[in-house]
């Protein structure tokens, strides 16, 4: 519901009178509005409410000043995803928005090279920025030792090596695991995977589930079917054009684009799917489902993802209590693609 307009006439409301209103004291309105601080959860939702009535609006500014934050938290991405073309990436963006701005903050794109530290170093010097999220988690991450060194806090959205960092993560291993059992049991015991920089720790998870199915069902990995590193559409091509020429029965990409470009490749091949081979992706997007035939995937809930990772970090930006690593579920859905 849209907020009422103040008039002209009206008188803009502060904390001292809306405690004067509620009879309690200025600290426990404040801190009923923050979300920080011992307050009954009785006495917050009328103070709440009583904020929502009167449209209180907060002054961030002068908030700052007293508790010298800045009330904006930095969002980084690699730059090769600047545009936000990748759905699964603007979903998580805009659920950390949501969770970011209905908690009076703000949200700083910060794009970075892969080894780029420079961005991250202005903010955290000019102290722009309460917390960071890192939408991208690399092997040897080199802004991970620096957020640690200067104490500001941080979650990840991944897999890092450091067992110590606050992260937030799909069960990748889990759900390709699944996948490729599935694919196994079915028959397709020469799945060719595709996928891109193993620099990236999502394909780096998705490369093990992969794995570990074939060590469960004890069927060997003909090495020749893994293509990895494929950082370019040239490159994915040659990848489909080699794993027919290999024999896969199946072809297994690491993300929905590439899929698609696997699909449209097969065409130009003049080969069917599922008819003459099969195709999957590890990760789900509504495009999948709208071609035809329908491609079967791993769902992952995107905006769960952004949702959670930012109520982490606004958790550990008011010292309360997080779980180390959080993990969340996917969903297999199989479809005419794999039919056997």
């Amino acid at each position: 519901m849209p907020r009422r307009k103040q008039t002209e006439g009206e008188k803009k409301i502060d904390i001292s009178q809306m405690a004067e209103d509620l009879g309690v004291s200025k600290t426990t309105v404040s801190r009923a509005l923050s979300g920080n601080g011992r307050v009954s959860e009785a006495t917050r939702a009328r103070v709440v409410q009583y904020a929502k009535e009167k449209n209180y609006v907060p002054n961030m500014l002068a908030r700052g000043l007293v508790t010298q934050q800045s009330y904006n938290i930095s969002l980084v991405f690699s730059r090769q995803f600047g545009n936000l073309a990748a759905p699964f990436l603007r979903k998580t963006v805009s659920a950390v928005y949501d969770i970011a701005t209905r908690n009076d903050y703000d949200v700083l794109m910060t794009m970075v090279g892969e080894q780029e530290t420079s961005p991250m170093q202005r903010l955290l010097v000019n102290r722009k920025i309460d917390g960071v999220i890192l939408a991208r988690t690399l092997e040897r991450d080199p802004l991970i030792p620096m957020l640690q060194k200067s104490g500001i806090p941080f979650v990840a959205i991944g897999r890092p090596a450091d067992q110590d960092v606050i992260s937030v993560d799909h069960d990748q291993v889990g759900g390709c695991r699944e996948l490729v059992s599935l694919l196994l049991m079915k028959g397709l015991h020469r799945i060719a995977l595709l996928g891109g920089s193993m620099l990236y720790t999502v394909n780096q998870s998705r490369l093990e589930g992969y794995k570990q199915a074939h060590d469960r069902a004890c069927c060997k990995i003909d090495e020749s079917l893994l293509f990895l590193e494929l950082e370019s559409d040239d490159l994915r091509t040659s990848a489909v054009e080699l794993a027919v020429q290999r024999g896969a029965d199946c072809i297994l990409c690491m993300d929905d684009q590439v899929a698609q470009l696997a699909l449209n490749t097969l065409r130009q091949l003049n080969l069917r799917v599922p008819q003459d081979i099969r195709l999957a992706s590890l990760y789900d997007d509504e495009a999948l489902q709208g071609c035809t035939p329908q491609i079967t995937a791993v769902s992952f809930d995107a905006e769960q993802l952004g949702r959670r990772t930012a109520q982490q970090l606004l958790s550990l930006i008011r010292h309360q209590p997080v779980e180390t690593r959080t993990l969340l579920g996917y969903q297999v859905g199989l479809r005419l693609s794999t039919q056997t």
